[in-house]
């Protein structure tokens, strides 16, 4: 087998053996079906895929498993003519083992996996940028029209192979049913009886063992197959310690001429059990490959390629993260199509289901500097804006079949795109935060370590096994071209945030990113595993992560209260309501964008921007005097976005409160308080979870309150001794 790379320079003349290369043109399409671009330093491949040619197998990788510099992959020089463990060797002469050998067998089936599924999936195979042979011709192989090329026949033996691991007893049973019965008319004639008060009885009776069938034709030709491909182009296949396989110089001849084919008629009426039947229609496609293979007038021509292959990437990504409904909505009417778009809960103190809020992101299957500067950051921006409009458009806003609830701009329809969702809160005219994030393609760094090899993700460390997806690290940089210098990248995205006005998180343009490293082979697996589980907990973890580090970003970037109007303050008012909405306009421009009134929650969030021009007091933030302004109207305390003891916490049983842990309901507040060292002393979160409810009452689920006394120590409130359990009204 032959391993290339997606966009490093090659000599001509090795391409031209491997890929059917041509001369003439400065962009060129070769035999094999691979695009290619002659430049000053060699000859580029630009697609990614399988192609068999001139009697080998060759796989181009993405160019993700380049390193940053573009010369080395899995640590190795790569030679532009193939001189190396990735190049056209014999197999006494290869320089990786057999545990790369494995390693690179699964990356080029999980590969061609996926460019084949998103190929059947693609809504225009057209334009899709997949290229196959112009052939029609059915091999009633995988019930399509598309030839059953090596690779798919080598994935079905595979696969078979790992769902049919009794199907060797069952054919020894099934061929020697009956073996273990006694035949008396033998034991009778050949033994000698014992005779006990003249009864005889006989001690070593005539019978047959069962052992497995050894001969089976069809099995015997399975193993012989698989270790065929295994010696002639170099992928590792299954192997049995019970079957012996036939010889190279024997399998040669049975793909001559199709003498597989023949041989495989004459014991068809043989087999009738579905399996059995199943592991025949693999092996009639693999001597129907193999006859064309044979035929040296007649090569094989097989390729699939993706030319675009960040359009597979964003496809994974999509199948993985993103929701179906969402499909409509990913079509912008300027043109735009945004990548991935799901919705979640908000992260502004949402209760389970209660409200909803997109999430937006941008995939990248591979590392560039260009994808967290410039156009990129403009254009994801641009998505967001795009959806928000959206949300208030004509057709939801002025359409009076609608079910809105008016009070909240809160879609009820379920027919409707945006059912559930909430951006705005129509009391303090606060918009709920937009996540919004890159996911790039990345692989963890060679390090010389053979575990990682043996490894499906290619991690050596127990830290890149439980960071398969996570956040760029704080130390990440990365070379800006138009200034000639390293930026931190999480100090780039916050400084080129978008915004109208400064210290306004709850504002409709204000809008943060993140940029997230996902493992590639992760991605890869999850996409093409035959077993829904690991995609549902890839969505899982991925969609989790996003929102808590979204909310870590929130948490180190301002400081939020918890705010109530005071009822002496606005004693005319007949309820809290009133008084809310009292409190609310007498400061309305002081607190314009800066609180957001939650659906669930009967209290009003106030967030302020950290200051960061005072590096000495990490703690202080922008507008202190703010608190001038309202504090004799309105009671406050500390609360972190982040839910500190979150209701649904699995496995911890609940806890129980007794009348003197807990304080009487607070009807102004629509919450319990809790002195702080009662919850500590319960275990929350670490022995036991909160309740669902207390005294009747069902919890939110986002418990109020803040654990950090520099945060808090930056306006002090009595009501800072208390955490506070909202309830839903």
């Amino acid at each position: 087998m032959i391993f290339l790379f997606e966009e490093h320079p090659y000599d001509f003349k090795f391409l031209k053996k491997v890929i059917g290369h041509g001369e003439g043109e400065l962009k060129y399409r070769s035999k094999s079906g691979f695009n290619t671009e002659t430049t000053k330093d060699g000859v580029k491949i630009n697609g990614v895929g399988y192609c068999f040619y001139n009697g080998q197998p060759v796989f181009v990788l993405p160019k993700v498993f380049l390193d940053e510099n573009g010369k080395k992959a899995f640590g190795e020089e790569i030679d532009p003519k193939g001189e190396d463990c990735f190049g056209n060797q014999k197999e006494e002469d290869l320089s990786i083992s057999g545990i790369q050998r494995k390693f690179f067998s699964s990356i080029s089936l999980w590969l061609y996996s996926a460019i084949d599924k998103y190929n059947k999936n693609s809504d225009s195979k057209k334009d899709n940028g997949v290229a196959t042979p112009p052939q029609s011709e059915s091999r009633n192989f995988k019930k399509n029209d598309r030839y059953a090329t090596l690779l798919d026949i080598m994935s079905s033996m595979e696969l078979f192979y790992k769902k049919n691991q009794s199907l060797f007893v069952f054919v020894a049973k099934n061929k020697h049913s009956g073996n273990h019965k006694i035949n008396w008319q033998r034991t009778v004639n050949k033994k000698i009886p014992f005779i006990q008060d003249g009864v005889p009885i006989y001690m070593d009776l005539v019978k047959k063992a069962k052992v497995f069938d050894l001969d089976d034709r069809l099995l015997v030709l399975y193993f012989s197959a698989m270790r065929f491909i295994q010696d002639k182009f170099g992928y590792t296949m299954p192997q049995s310690e019970f079957y012996q396989p036939l010889k190279m110089n024997e399998m040669e001849r049975l793909l001559e001429n199709e003498r597989g084919l023949r041989e495989l008629k004459k014991i068809k009426y043989k087999y009738f059990e579905d399996r059995l039947l199943k592991l025949y229609n693999i092996m009639e496609a693999f001597f129907r490959w193999g006859a064309c293979y044979k035929n040296k007038n007649n090569n094989v021509q097989e390729y699939l390629i993706a030319n675009s292959f960040n359009n597979v990437f964003e496809a994974m990504i999509d199948e993985l993260i993103g929701d179906p409904e969402a499909a409509k909505l990913k079509k912008n009417s300027d043109g735009k199509i945004i990548d991935h778009l799901y919705k979640e809960k908000s992260l502004i103190f949402a209760s389970e289901n209660s409200e909803q809020i997109w999430h937006i992101g941008d995939s990248k299957y591979y590392q560039d500097p260009n994808d967290i500067k410039g156009q990129s950051i403009a254009k994801q921006f641009t998505y967001a804006k795009n959806v928000i409009q959206d949300f208030f458009s004509p057709e939801y806003v002025d359409n009076e079949n609608n079910n809105v609830n008016v009070e909240n701009n809160f879609y009820d329809s379920p027919e409707k795109n945006h059912h559930g969702i909430r951006y705005r809160d129509k009391l303090t005219e606060g918009y709920s935060v937009t996540p919004n994030f890159f996911i790039r393609g990345d692989l963890p760094d060679y390090n010389d370590n053979p575990s990682q090899y043996e490894d499906d993700y290619f991690c050596a460390t127990d830290n890149e096994r439980n960071n398969l997806i996570a956040e760029v690290k704080d130390s990440d940089e990365f070379y800006d071209d138009d200034e000639k210098c390293n930026k931190n990248i999480k100090k780039q995205l916050w400084k080129n945030r978008n915004r109208h006005f400064k210290n306004r998180l709850f504002d409709r343009d204000t809008l943060l990113l993140q940029v997230y490293n996902v493992n590639f082979l992760y991605v890869l697996k999850a996409y093409t595993s035959k077993y829904s589980g690991l995609r549902e907990e890839f969505k899982t973890n991925a969609r989790k992560m996003f929102r808590d580090n979204f909310l870590k970003l929130l948490d180190e970037k301002y400081v939020f209260w918890a705010v109530w109007p005071k009822k002496d303050s606005f004693a005319d008012a007949h309820n809290y309501k009133e008084a809310e909405e009292l409190f609310v306009n007498k400061h309305f421009r002081t607190l314009a964008g800066k609180i957001f009134k939650p659906h669930d929650v009967q209290c009003l969030i106030l967030a302020l921007e950290r200051d960061s021009s005072n590096p000495a007091d990490s703690s202080r933030c922008y507008d202190e005097d703010l608190f001038s302004k309202i504090n004799q109207d309105c009671e406050y305390f500390h609360i972190t976005p982040n839910d500190i003891f979150p209701i649904n916490i699995a496995n911890l049983p609940e806890a129980t409160f007794t009348d003197n842990e807990i304080e009487a309901f607070n009807e102004w507040f629509f919450a319990y308080p809790v002195k702080r060292d009662v919850l500590e002393f319960k275990g929350i979160g670490r022995t036991h979870k909160l309740p669902r409810t207390i005294n009747g009452r069902k919890l939110t689920g986002a418990i109020l309150g803040d654990c950090d006394i520099e945060r808090i120590g930056i306006q002090k409130s009595p009501l800072d001794e208390y955490y506070y359990l909202p309830c839903k009204e």
